[in-house]
């Protein structure tokens, strides 16, 4: 985000959020909005601070499109309902952070810290998370059709009854996750780790499902038509036979 961007920014948030015991003051705003103005700086965690905004506190509901937070610490931020479209939030600690409900399509989270993040409601559409760390994340009913998780770490992570049409998960690890209800259509899981994970009700129509480790997964009323499977550890003859007859496509 250029320099002036980020102090517009930060100008509109401090509209809506600035008071002196309950009340809005006008000097107060005047003094700040000349701090920020004057600053030599465009961080935009520096100028929320100087503008006396908690980043813990200050953002949720906010329109924050574009903004550039790349490696910021942002643990236990509440960005509820926030509006992050094409968001830079690439290696940022998000750890416990709050995007329940929050639009984040387009943003890049890749290598960023997510551990127990909330992603409730949120729409993640297209969102970049290679690499990320989404241990124990939660993404109930989240909207990630498209999203890229290559690569991430989403050990636990709750995503029941989330939209993940077309999303790509290659090399993930999805160990011990549940995935109950999610719908994974035409979704790229190659070489992703499904250990222990729980697909009750998982949509998998027209997946890509090479080389992915099912070791003791819950596969109860998976739908697997057109699904494609290849050298997949943990999938009994039993298993395979009874996939096959729903529709499956074993490709080895």
């Amino acid at each position: 985000m250029s320099d002036e961007r980020s102090r517009q920014r930060i100008l509109d948030i401090l509209q809506r959020v600035v008071t002196v015991d309950g009340q809005p003051s006008h000097r107060q705003r005047i003094e700040i909005i000349q701090r920020i103005l004057e600053a030599e700086t465009d961080d935009f965690l520096e100028l929320a601070r100087l503008a006396g905004l908690s980043p813990l506190e200050s953002f949720a509901e906010k329109n924050l499109t574009g903004i550039c937070l790349y490696g910021s610490d942002l643990s236990n931020a509440d960005l509820n309902r926030a509006v992050l479209i094409t968001a830079d939030l690439r290696t940022a600690d998000l750890s416990n952070a709050n995007f329940s409900y929050a639009n984040l399509t387009n943003a890049y989270l890749n290598q960023a810290k997510l551990f127990s993040a909330n992603f409730n409601h949120a729409v993640l559409t297209h969102a970049a998370f290679g690499g990320a760390i989404l241990t124990n994340a939660r993404f109930n009913q989240a909207n990630l059709m498209g999203a890229d998780l290559s690569d991430a770490n989403l050990y636990a992570a709750d995503l029941r009854y989330a939209n993940m049409t077309g999303a790509a998960f290659c090399r993930s690890g999805l160990e011990e996750a549940n995935l109950n209800y999610a719908v994974l259509r035409r979704a790229n899981l190659t070489s992703a780790n499904l250990s222990g994970a729980t697909l009750y009700g998982t949509n998998l129509c027209g997946a890509c499902l090479h080389f992915v480790n099912f070791y003791d997964t819950n596969l109860g009323g998976i739908e697997v038509e057109q699904a494609r499977f290849r050298s997949n550890p943990g999938l009994s003859r039993e298993v395979k036979r009874d996939l096959a007859r729903r529709g499956a496509i074993f490709e080895d």
